[in-house]
């Protein structure tokens, strides 16, 4: 296990994965850590700031500076600024002196260097001869390296008192079975099932168990990205995320030393979740959405089947990292222009991917199975971000409409309820009239599209929803689903089945009767509102338990384009900045 870990952390970066690590490790070393890595301010050399008794001595103050990997020559006092010995510097001659709290400057002063890896060979005498030379009566230096990081993370976080035997192996089987990423994931998963259950633990279990998730989640991105096959740690992070949310809503809000150590760490597994994102996206669909069938053929498949359903997958996680985009703009302050207008031109980005990867793979305009319509639902929830694109959704929804009727009265591969995909290569298996009903007993799919086109003004669409409701498909219920009084509970780990669903959809009435019926039920419906992720403005959280637990995108995030006029957005009626930043 420490080989495992030693492995991690040596492929960590500096920014953004090993100074995210390290103040975790820190706190359950029993540190206070009084100084965090931030962008954009002087740090005068000190990456991490932390003061307390390790190992049962006196209490010290330790400055750590980070450098990932391997402490090389160019590393040591190379032209970069980032250099660690022009960061030790700037520690003695700026940061002590001018720096340091004063509340700790009574007390003995320890200068770590925090590598991933190891020194090498080559530098270890300049290295020693700088700590002999600037080490003082209340000053000293240590080396924390990879090999002593990874016994600490061993003894901290995943010693046998607190990370069972059971669950270790878990870790390493995910690990090994990178290449496979449905094993690799489904091991992952039973360990994160095993750390976060909130029920059995009390406050600083709950500490431990969030930070040891933030942990594994850390460690199986370093081995994914090394293995290049992201897919696992992609599965894990949308897991691991909700369930520390079920943590981290016991807490939210309130202002005290165990929502505080919470909240960290969950930013932990945030800021992990969203690299993960960025680095499947940006490598795998980014580069390729715009270049006709490029993202179909790399599916590498023969089959249909699997092209179909890959495809539909992306296009929800596409849709979801941009709704993250927006989001973050949503929060900025009228002081973060600079900001605000990157995380648009971000969210901007993801909406073109979107429009490209529909444009270029036609493979998108009919969904083999119904529920993809969660990710037909996720992507268009992003495309209504900006006015612009409503002519595009619109005539997107129109051709799927007209390819699943064609379709079914074909006896095609028409849009079913099936769900096993040995039932799915073999749709439609019969003509015969009740395989043909029990394959289309229920829809989500028809009434979404009624409902986008009855938003968009889009009357011939709404129509042929209706048509085809009255005309080939009485049998079917056309549906949508609301949370419940349950939802809170199961939401983010999906341990019960909740929620309710909303038949007998008055599509067959003008569009204003059916908004007024569907958007009613949510008006009466005080659950979604009273979700935790919802009330904290951490709402697009819901969308990822949408996607990652296949359920159906509450109605309450589209309330606010029923009262846009036609040529703005308003996805989101919820987006609401609130809630902790």
């Amino acid at each position: 296990m420490k080989l495992i870990i030693k492995e991690y952390l040596s492929s960590l970066k500096e920014r953004g994965e090993l100074d995210a690590v390290l103040p975790d490790l820190l706190s359950q070393l029993g540190l206070n850590v009084y100084s965090r890595p931030a962008r954009g301010t002087r740090q005068d050399g000190v990456d991490v700031g932390a003061v307390g008794s390790l190992d049962g001595g006196p209490e010290k103050v330790y400055l750590f500076s980070i450098k990932p990997g391997d402490l090389t020559r160019r590393g040591w006092d190379g032209e970069s600024e980032q250099s660690l010995r022009p960061s030790l510097n700037l520690i003695l001659d700026s940061y002590i002196p001018n720096r340091l709290p004063a509340e700790h400057r009574s007390r003995d002063i320890v200068i770590c260097v925090a590598i991933g890896g190891d020194v090498q060979e080559q530098v270890r005498p300049e290295l020693t001869g700088y700590i002999a030379q600037n080490s003082k009566a209340n000053i000293s230096f240590e080396e924390w390296n990879g090999d002593k990081l990874a016994a600490y993370i061993q003894s901290s976080f995943l010693r046998e008192d607190l990370l069972p035997q059971q669950a270790r192996s878990h870790l390493r089987k995910s690990l090994a079975m990178l290449d496979e990423p449905e094993i690799s994931y489904r091991h992952f998963a039973a360990l994160i099932r095993a750390l976060s259950a909130v029920e059995t633990l009390n406050d600083a279990q709950r500490v431990t168990a969030i930070r040891q998730m933030s942990i594994c989640l850390w460690i199986s991105f370093a081995w994914a990205r090394e293995a290049a096959n992201m897919e696992s740690a992609y599965l894990a992070s949308e897991f691991t995320l909700l369930h520390a949310w079920n943590i981290v809503r016991l807490y939210a809000g309130k202002e005290n030393k165990t929502a505080r150590a919470i909240e960290t760490a969950f930013f932990s597994i945030f800021t992990a979740y969203h690299q993960i994102c960025s680095e499947f996206l940006g490598k795998n669909v980014l580069p390729y959405a715009d270049k006709p069938h490029v993202v179909s053929s790399a599916v590498h498949s023969a089959c249909s089947l699997d092209l179909n359903l890959k495809l539909f997958d992306l296009l929800g996680r596409l849709g979801a990292d941009g709704i993250w985009a927006y989001w973050g703009a949503l929060r900025c302050s009228d002081e973060e222009k600079d900001l605000k207008e990157a995380r648009l031109r971000e969210t901007q980005m993801y909406t073109e991917a979107v429009k490209n990867l529909i444009s270029n793979n036609p493979a998108l305009l009919l969904p083999a199975k119904d529920d993809q319509t969660i990710d037909i639902l996720i992507a268009a929830s992003l495309l209504a971000t900006d006015g612009s694109n409503r002519s595009f959704i619109t005539s997107w929804l129109a051709e799927m409409l007209e390819r699943a009727r064609f379709s079914y009265q074909s006896n095609g591969k028409y849009p079913c309820v099936l769900d096993a995909y040995t039932d799915l290569l073999e749709h439609p298996k019969s003509t015969d009239s009740d395989y043909r009903e029990n394959a289309t007993s229920a829809s989500i799919l028809y009434p979404s599209i009624a409902l986008w086109a009855a938003l968009l003004n889009d009357d011939t669409t709404y129509s042929n929803v209706a048509a085809m409701k009255r005309d080939v498909l009485q049998h079917c219920t056309y549906q949508f689903w609301y949370p419940d009084d349950r939802s809170e509970e199961h939401f983010y780990t999906d341990s019960d089945s909740h929620g309710a669903a909303l038949a007998n959809l008055a599509i067959d009435r003008p569009k204003e009767e059916f908004l007024a019926q569907v958007f009613g039920e949510c008006e009466h419906s005080p659950h979604f509102k009273n979700l935790s992720a919802v009330k904290f403005g951490w709402w697009p959280l819901i969308i990822v338990a949408c996607r990652h637990y296949r359920l159906p995108l509450p109605l309450h995030l589209l309330e606010g384009l029923r009262s846009k006029p036609k040529d703005e957005g308003g996805f989101a009626a919820q987006a609401s900045p609130s809630g902790p930043s």
